[in-house]
């Protein structure tokens, strides 16, 4: 894993770019790759490198690198599964290799087999490949947005980088927030693809190609995922054959010539990739990460199943502290306000020292129906049957529930569905993972953002995701694909983030593309059954478990976040000091004086919003590092 940063100009040239200017891009990543970094550049051209070293340790390995014939250069961010696999498939096409890396293969596929090569790929990757000849640059992001690429265009201008900030600053001027981006990430405390929250700035989405010449500038997806018209039918032959696909993707993530570990938590994901790990005969280093608070504590579950499986588990407990908590803003160079990036940014900090790989579990609850949220969705027809000026009572007293610190308040779930019902079908999923409500934003909004965004949909757009399958399929694979493409890539942007941050790379077997295939194909039995989620998963590594370990509620990895605003502590320090930042610089979009008395009725607990002033303070956050 790596960062990569670059900028492509096309004809009329514009004058050469100040060498400094181009080393800061570079040095902005480093968090990404400690181990080195690098630039090419040629008029028009920059590509710059910050390098993890994790494949071939030597300096071969150093980037962007040239093919042999001279014509291809690339900066790449990643890791290519198969690349052996395709190595000697090269090799016998007459292509030599100097070094053992990925990006030294995934460089002389290019050469042989161009955009083709994308159909051979397994792996998670970012990466920039200039064509010297035919002088067009190629950007391209993995099938399932593991790994990020931004890219700014203004005129026959391109400048891309892992990380937006990255590309702005010494010689590319921070662009002005854009209302519309700012709307979407208030409704979520996230930024699908392709919103990034800055004017002319884009997420490259998962899956797609832009390619970038004289001729213009094309997107197109070179990867969507298959939805077969009729599912498999259920036997215990899926059983079997989704384990092989699963030990399959984690011994294939094994390969690495730097140390190697496993986060585990105490849900079911994270200990089926341990599990097949275990399978794998590897006996790598489990991270675990404990919190104080009991009922967000499943580090003595993750620790059993390390235990019954005989891999060493090493558990970091989660500090909450200024120095932890400002560390972990600084690390946040975007828009992106998931509340356990805090603890990810502490337990990739402690894996890191012994480890530079990890293996982790995400992708598990959208492949199999894992969420509660699929749950509550089958609630809402029923809920819809309450007429609605009842509804509408119900959810006026729902300021008499109490507003507690339970990771999800009674009032907090009750308001939720209520509004969700309103929201009518495919809304109502994607409203649970709403954040600012249509009154509060209303409350929080200026006036002038308020008139900006009101033709604004983030709901609506979230669920036009969910109608791309088949008429004859479940609305629950609806619901899959919309979370797929809609906030699985949030999930991955938090872990890739801080796990970066701190020089580590973090790969996800359950997201392998052969298995997300397989799981899009599987009947709504073989994923929820009798209430409950991943029901294939279950049934696959259950016996091979603790007995009890699957019988255990779902957790999550959510840290208290309406306690952390409401006790006395340094997140409240931390918050005020960035609200009086804020408003000393004028900074417009929302109503300070309405955030001031939001926090205060928040204390009081006669609202829950602990989650919407987070967002509130990454928005300050990151407007304070464009600064």
């Amino acid at each position: 894993m790596c960062g990569i940063v670059g900028m492509f100009t096309t004809p009329p040239l514009q004058r050469p770019w100040p060498v400094d200017g181009l080393d800061a891009m570079v040095q902005s990543l480093k968090h990404r790759g400690p181990d080195g970094s690098g630039k090419y550049v040629e008029e028009g051209l920059f590509l710059g490198h910050s390098r993890l070293a994790v494949l071939d340790l030597s300096s071969g390995g150093r980037q962007p690198m040239i093919s042999q014939d001279g014509r291809f250069v690339i900066s790449y961010n990643g890791e290519i599964y198969n690349f052996r696999e395709l190595a000697r498939e090269l090799s016998g096409l007459g292509q030599q290799f100097k070094t053992t890396t990925d990006s030294e293969v995934l460089l002389a596929a290019w050469s042989v087999w161009g955009e083709k090569t994308l159909d051979k790929l397994d792996g998670i990757f970012a990466f920039a490949i200039f064509d010297r000849q035919q002088r067009i640059l190629y950007l391209v992001r993995d099938h399932l947005g593991v790994k990020p690429l931004f890219y700014w265009q203004n005129g026959n201008e391109t400048a891309f980088a892992s990380e937006p900030l990255a590309m702005f600053g010494p010689i590319i001027p921070f662009p002005e927030p854009t209302p519309l981006d700012l709307d979407v990430y208030f409704t979520f405390n996230y930024l699908p693809a392709p919103h990034s929250g800055l004017k002319n700035v884009k997420q490259l989405p998962p899956g797609h190609i832009l390619t970038i010449s004289q001729k213009g500038t094309h997107l197109s997806p070179y990867w969507q995922l298959p939805i077969q018209v009729t599912p498999k039918p259920w036997n215990r032959d899926l059983l079997v054959e989704f384990f092989a696909l699963l030990q399959q993707s984690v011994k294939s993530q094994l390969v690495s010539d730097a140390p190697l570990g496993l986060f585990l938590s105490g849900g079911m994901d994270s200990a089926a990739v341990a599990l097949a790990v275990h399978n794998a005969k590897h006996n790598h280093t489990a991270y675990v990460q404990g919190f104080d608070e009991a009922a967000f504590n499943e580090a003595p579950a993750a620790i059993n199943v390390a235990n019954y499986l005989g891999l060493e588990a090493k558990t970091s407990t989660f500090i909450w502290n200024e120095e932890w908590i400002l560390d972990t803003l600084g690390a946040m160079h975007e828009l992106l306000a998931d509340a356990s990036c805090f603890p990810v940014y502490q337990l990739a900090k402690f894996a890191k020292e012994q480890s530079t790989v990890i293996l982790a579990g995400d992708g598990g609850d959208e492949l199999l129906g894992g969420y509660d949220t699929y749950k509550a969705s089958q609630l809402m027809p029923i809920i819809r049957q309450i007429p609605a000026p009842l509804r509408n009572t119900a959810l006026s007293l729902t300021r008499f529930l109490p507003a507690d610190n339970k990771r999800y308040s009674l009032r907090m779930v009750t308001e939720r569905l209520l509004l969700a019902a309103q929201a009518g079908p495919l809304k109502d999923h994607a409203s649970f993972r709403r954040i600012f409500s249509d009154s509060m934003k209303v409350r929080l909004y200026e006036p002038d953002f308020l008139k900006a965004v009101v033709a604004s949909d983030p709901i609506d757009n979230y669920a036009k995701k969910m109608q791309n399958i088949p008429k004859e399929r479940s609305q629950l694979t609806g619901l899959q694909l919309g979370d797929l493409g809609h906030f699985l890539p949030s999930v991955l942007a938090k872990v890739d983030r801080m796990s970066m941050a701190n020089g580590l790379e973090v790969r996800v077997p359950l997201l392998n593309r052969k298995l997300v295939e397989f799981c899009f194909q599987l009947p709504d039995e073989a994923k929820r059954y009798k209430g409950r989620g991943k029901r294939i998963l279950r049934d696959a590594i259950s016996p091979l478990l603790p007995p009890g370990h699957l019988q255990r509620p779902k957790a999550g990895f959510l840290p208290p976040v309406d306690s952390w605003f409401r006790n006395t502590g340094p997140i409240q320090n931390i918050f005020q000091d960035h609200l009086s930042w804020a408003k000393s610089q004028n900074l417009g979009w929302l109503n300070w004086k309405e955030v001031e008395k939001s926090l205060e009725e928040h204390k009081k607990k006669k609202i829950n919003a602990g989650f919407t002033l987070l967002g509130i303070l990454q928005f300050i956050n990151w407007q304070k590092q464009m600064r």
